[in-house]
């Protein structure tokens, strides 16, 4: 081994494998430009396929539920596949879901190529991340925060693509558009990125129960009540901004966009932060002021620019949801089986997807007051996700590093 590879590895960033650290977790942009394109698609396939509400909301829990329901699946095929694998049949099943659901012509066929998506989508995160963990073994939470990094980007990216091609043409060039995009990204990590050969050629994933720890369960119920916060703000936080703070509707957009650039933000910086701290430290320590950012926000401030402040900072220190929970699992798991617990956590996280939405809704509705539900909703979770996180104890990795960089 030459010295200057010798030395990135010894920093905890194989230099060797740089290029595939850049590539691999552009995969995460798929999704998030599938749920984007989705939500700005949304009024002109109500108008396509005469949907009520109710039934446009279904799209949204069709594609939620099948992915919460085979992310464990995938996670677990990662320890046994290898990651790169199913990332790339997660990504191929993304890309026939999307175009297959823009060509249907129909509500039975649609449902079925969006459920085809959510098992894409249930399929790519939990590998990804492991892959990931892979890749950057002495780095894992700059590892998974690369991972929501792109999340976040894919997001942006796929609300303006999408926009653009509605405008020009339909909704269905919007779905075709993302599943090409879909196909040519898992082209890039068939081609360009390669199964890294790490605790997996020492340790063998056991039987799955051997995997559900104590502290591994913990998580899990950490990261449903943390992902609540992520998925009600992102619901309901721009009713509350257009209703009870009067912002108008570009003014909200304008918000929305710096909370998603601070989620990028928090990602990052709290990701470094854990690599070198610990990730429950940084965890617990940055759930509480998460708490009391959003509790500020929502029932002090009611002018733009402290709004922007208070929304950019709730949303850098609430940013360890779901990244920095699933490096700690993989972590605190049994060795050999970061793909497993990558997989468990995953499917909690979209679990409270199905369930936070409707559930602050139906806070909003029975208190008649969106500002104090918002806040039952967001700053109540976070202080119980720093508490069930600040439960488990920290996993001893820095022995573990020196016995794998000795062997």
């Amino acid at each position: 081994m030459s010295d200057s590879v010798a030395n990135g590895e010894a920093a905890g960033f194989p230099r060797s494998r740089s290029v595939e650290i850049l590539i691999a977790p552009s995969a995460n942009l798929i999704p998030s430009m599938m749920v984007a394109t989705l939500g700005i698609a949304l009024p002109d396939l109500r108008a396509a396929f005469a949907f009520s509400e109710v039934g446009a909301g279904a799209l949204f829990s069709t594609v939620m539920i099948v992915a919460a329901g085979s992310s464990t699946i995938a996670g677990r095929l990662a320890d046994k596949l290898r990651p790169k694998t199913v990332l790339v049949i997660g990504l191929a099943l993304l890309a026939l879901g999307v175009a297959g659901a823009g060509c249907t012509q129909s509500r039975p066929t649609l449902f079925f190529f969006l459920a085809l998506t959510g098992l894409g989508y249930g399929f790519t995160p939990p590998s990804l991340y492991a892959l990931m963990s892979d890749l950057l073994p002495r780095q894992r939470g700059l590892a998974a925060s690369l991972v929501s990094v792109t999340y976040g980007l894919g997001g942006a990216i796929g609300a303006v693509v999408a926009s653009l091609l509605i405008g020009a043409f339909s909704w269905r060039a919007a779905f075709l558009a993302v599943g090409a995009i879909a196909a040519a990204e898992m082209l890039a990590q068939l081609c360009c990125v390669q199964n890294v050969s790490t605790t997996r050629s020492r340790a063998q994933p056991g039987r799955f129960h051997h995997v559900l720890t104590t502290p591994l369960l913990l998580l899990a119920l950490a990261e449903f009540v943390g992902g609540s916060v992520f998925w009600s703000s992102a619901a309901w936080t721009p009713t509350l901004l257009r209703t009870a703070k009067a912002l108008t509707i570009e003014q909200t957009g304008w918000v929305m966009g710096l909370l998603s650039f601070a989620n990028i933000v928090g990602s990052l910086a709290l990701g470094a932060l854990s690599d070198r701290f610990g990730r429950r430290k940084v965890i617990f320590a940055s759930a509480f002021p998460a708490a009391a950012f959003a509790f500020v926000v929502f029932y002090w401030l009611d002018s733009l620019a402290p709004i922007a402040a208070g929304l950019f900072l709730f949303g850098t220190f609430k940013a360890s949801v779901p990244a920095l929970v699933v490096a700690l699992a993989q972590e605190s798991a049994p060795e050999g089986n970061p793909g497993a617990a990558s997989g468990i956590i995953m499917s909690l996280h979209y679990a409270s997807g199905v369930a936070a939405p409707p559930l602050a809704a139906w806070l909003i509705s029975g208190t008649g007051d969106i500002v104090a539900a918002m806040i039952f909703a967001c700053s109540v979770p976070l202080v119980l996700y720093g508490l069930l996180v600040g439960a488990i104890p920290e996993p001893n990795v820095r022995v573990d590093l020196r016995l794998r960089a000795q062997s």
